[in-house]
């Protein structure tokens, strides 16, 4: 199951609010009152009435004001603690198949401003057998096994993002949609027979579709964005924009009915369902994300890192573990937050993990010098890490 979400926006919300309170300072500025030969200047409330500013020096120290700020709530993690996480969860293609023997993945030079989309590949699980399924010319991303194994949906290409199938060896690729809109994040259903999608048909409107798996019968089940289907099929989480411009997770019924809201203006953002679809892990946080688990309706919510950090949750395959990302590392922990463990814990940079489908290994996207990137496995608990594409 693909697993992508918006960054944990809180940032958006505070950026907002102090350039429109630097907007007011700089119209109590520019209203200062003009005379024939100097500016007469006016006093500022909650300044001391000894005190007065020039207008000049008000807009001059505003710029300055929004610039500095920024940058800290840049470094600082402030709602973008995990943003990193969230782009490269979205953008860089890593899935195993099925039954475990082989690994989906984007071929792309380096991450930047979208540059990673690039040609979809095929390998064993120990990095051999490695077959290029697209062209070259194909700028394409987000491969998704079919249930069975035997088919490919993915999004491309990157100017136009309909929604592809094909077959295993690359064969037989047909346009699904081939409509107006940006399509993304396909993820199938659990028999395989539909296709649930997202569909950008006018910035900023963001909406959840479903289609057969032949393209056939699309449906809109709702505004929302970054979906997720339960493991049993019957529900889809999925994130939606709450009033101070952060995301919350919904649920609703596989048609669309029934949509609740699971949580309460937590800024979101990466989450996943339990294999069981008894609850679902997710990153929260507008100051600093943390893992959080709650149960599938919402109720019972734990903060498992405990103000730690950490954003991206994927359950292990037996739901005893989570690995998440945190601070450029990929660590893991037992499903009620002990025994935290750093699993790559040296300088680089790492992220789109998957657990392979008997839980005993762990797929993983390094990011090397001139930030090239390779597909790493290594087992369950971090140790014989081998490098399967060699970049």
């Amino acid at each position: 199951m693909e697993l992508i979400a918006k960054p944990t926006v809180g940032v958006g919300f505070y950026i907002f609010r102090l350039i429109f309170w630097a907007f007011k300072l700089t119209i109590v500025g520019n209203n200062l009152i003009k005379t024939k030969k100097e500016i007469v200047l006016k006093k500022i409330k909650g300044i001391s009435s000894n005190v007065f500013v020039r207008p000049k020096v008000i807009i001059c120290w505003t710029i300055v004001a929004i610039g500095v700020l920024t940058v800290v709530l840049l470094f600082t993690g402030c709602g973008l603690q995990n943003a990193g996480w969230q782009n490269l969860f979205s953008d860089v293609g890593l899935e195993w198949s099925p039954d475990g023997s082989k690994i989906a993945f984007v071929k792309t030079t380096y991450y930047n401003q979208g540059s990673n989309w690039g040609v979809i590949w095929v390998m064993d699980a120990d990095g051999g057998n490695m077959v290029k399924l697209t062209d070259d010319t194909e700028k394409l991303n987000s491969p998704v096994w079919s249930p069975d194994g035997s088919k490919i949906v993915f999004v491309g290409p990157v100017n136009k993002r309909d929604i592809w199938v094909m077959n295993t060896d690359g064969s037989n690729k047909i346009n699904l949609t081939n409509k107006p809109g940006r399509y993304g994040e396909p993820a199938w259903s659990p028999d395989g027979s539909k296709i649930v999608f997202k569909l950008e048909t006018s910035r900023p409107s963001l909406d959840i579709w479903v289609m057969n798996s032949d393209g056939s019968n699309q449906t809109k089940l709702g505004s929302g964005d970054s979906s997720a289907l339960s493991p049993d099929g019957s529900k889809i989480a999925f994130l939606y924009g709450n009033n101070i411009g952060s995301y919350d997770i919904s649920v609703m019924n596989a048609d669309g009915s029934n949509q609740v809201k699971l949580t309460d203006k937590m800024s979101t953002g990466l989450f996943a369902w339990s294999p069981d679809g008894s609850k679902l892990a997710f990153g929260a946080g507008a100051v600093k994300s943390d893992i959080w688990v709650m149960n599938a309706d919402g109720s019972n919510q734990i903060n498992l890192t405990n103000k730690s950090g950490g954003g991206g949750p994927v359950w292990s395959p037996d739901g005893s573990k989570i690995a998440f990302g945190f601070e450029s590392d990929i660590w893991v922990m037992n499903a009620d937050g002990s025994n935290q463990i750093n699993l790559t814990n040296k300088p680089g940079n790492y992220f789109r993990y998957a657990w392979s489908p008997d839980g005993s290994k762990i797929a993983f996207v390094s990011a090397g010098a001139e930030e090239k990137f390779d597909i790493w496995v290594m087992d369950a608990d971090g140790s014989n890490k081998i490098n399967l594409t060699g970049n």
